[in-house]
Protein backbone atom coordinates (compact mmCIF):
# COMPACT_ATOMS: atom_id res chain seq x y z
CA UNK A 1 0.00 0.00 0.00
CA UNK A 2 2.82 2.34 0.53
CA UNK A 3 4.08 2.06 -2.72
CA UNK A 4 0.66 3.21 -4.02
CA UNK A 5 0.71 6.19 -2.13
CA UNK A 6 4.08 7.05 -2.91
CA UNK A 7 3.21 6.86 -6.65
CA UNK A 8 0.43 9.38 -5.75
CA UNK A 9 2.48 11.79 -4.44
CA UNK A 10 4.79 11.68 -7.65
CA UNK A 11 1.87 12.22 -9.72
CA UNK A 12 0.87 15.37 -7.63
CA UNK A 13 4.13 16.52 -7.71
CA UNK A 14 4.60 16.23 -11.36
CA UNK A 15 1.29 17.51 -11.72
CA UNK A 16 1.70 20.92 -9.91
CA UNK A 17 5.17 21.73 -11.68
CA UNK A 18 2.89 21.61 -14.62
CA UNK A 19 0.47 24.12 -13.58
CA UNK A 20 -0.68 28.17 -14.11
CA UNK A 21 0.50 30.68 -12.02
CA UNK A 22 -2.09 33.19 -10.94
CA UNK A 23 -0.80 36.20 -8.82
CA UNK A 24 -3.20 38.53 -6.85
CA UNK A 25 -2.79 41.76 -6.08
CA UNK A 26 -2.76 41.30 -2.30
CA UNK A 27 0.58 39.06 -3.29
CA UNK A 28 -0.75 35.91 -2.61
CA UNK A 29 -0.25 33.12 -5.48
CA UNK A 30 -1.93 30.27 -6.54
CA UNK A 31 -0.71 27.22 -8.51
CA UNK A 32 -4.06 25.63 -10.66
CA UNK A 33 -5.19 25.16 -14.13
CA UNK A 34 -7.08 28.19 -16.10
CA UNK A 35 -10.03 27.02 -16.97
CA UNK A 36 -11.57 30.04 -18.98
CA UNK A 37 -13.51 33.41 -18.05
CA UNK A 38 -15.24 36.42 -18.74
CA UNK A 39 -14.70 40.25 -19.45
CA UNK A 40 -14.77 40.35 -14.88
CA UNK A 41 -13.91 37.16 -14.15
CA UNK A 42 -11.17 34.16 -14.15
CA UNK A 43 -11.95 30.82 -13.53
CA UNK A 44 -9.33 28.59 -12.04
CA UNK A 45 -8.62 24.71 -10.98
CA UNK A 46 -7.27 24.38 -7.51
CA UNK A 47 -7.20 20.83 -6.60
CA UNK A 48 -10.66 19.80 -7.16
CA UNK A 49 -12.12 22.85 -6.83
CA UNK A 50 -13.10 25.53 -9.61
CA UNK A 51 -12.66 29.15 -8.20
CA UNK A 52 -13.79 32.41 -9.55
CA UNK A 53 -11.55 35.33 -9.08
CA UNK A 54 -12.21 39.01 -10.57
CA UNK A 55 -9.94 40.38 -12.66
CA UNK A 56 -9.49 43.51 -10.73
CA UNK A 57 -7.84 41.59 -8.03
CA UNK A 58 -5.72 39.68 -10.43
CA UNK A 59 -2.07 41.35 -11.11
CA UNK A 60 -0.65 38.53 -13.14
CA UNK A 61 -1.54 35.13 -14.75
CA UNK A 62 1.41 33.13 -16.06
CA UNK A 63 0.34 29.58 -18.06
CA UNK A 64 2.71 26.97 -18.74
CA UNK A 65 3.23 25.55 -21.60
CA UNK A 66 2.06 21.95 -22.78
CA UNK A 67 5.27 19.70 -21.99
CA UNK A 68 6.89 18.23 -25.33
CA UNK A 69 5.39 15.16 -26.66
CA UNK A 70 7.54 12.40 -27.18
CA UNK A 71 8.12 11.83 -31.22
CA UNK A 72 8.47 8.48 -32.59
CA UNK A 73 10.61 9.10 -35.40
CA UNK A 74 8.29 6.60 -38.67
CA UNK A 75 11.67 4.08 -39.82
CA UNK A 76 11.74 4.06 -43.58
CA UNK A 77 9.96 1.79 -46.02
CA UNK A 78 11.30 -1.38 -47.40
CA UNK A 79 12.56 -1.25 -50.31
CA UNK A 80 11.81 -4.01 -52.53
CA UNK A 81 14.80 -6.46 -53.38
CA UNK A 82 17.13 -5.13 -56.04
CA UNK A 83 15.07 -1.78 -56.59
CA UNK A 84 17.32 0.91 -54.83
CA UNK A 85 18.79 3.61 -56.94
CA UNK A 86 19.41 4.64 -60.57
CA UNK A 87 18.95 0.64 -61.04
CA UNK A 88 15.63 0.44 -59.99
CA UNK A 89 14.06 2.73 -62.55
CA UNK A 90 12.87 1.56 -65.38
CA UNK A 91 14.30 1.61 -68.76
CA UNK A 92 13.00 3.89 -71.26
CA UNK A 93 10.84 2.34 -74.24
CA UNK A 94 10.04 3.86 -77.70
CA UNK A 95 6.61 3.74 -79.43
CA UNK A 96 6.43 -0.11 -79.72
CA UNK A 97 6.69 -1.06 -76.27
CA UNK A 98 10.69 -2.06 -76.50
CA UNK A 99 13.98 -1.01 -75.15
Amino acid sequence: MRFGTAILALACAATACLADTLTLRDGHVVQGTYMGGTARTIKFQVDDAIKTYDVTDVATLQFTPPAPSASVPVPPRPQPAGATGAAAQKAPRDSRGRI
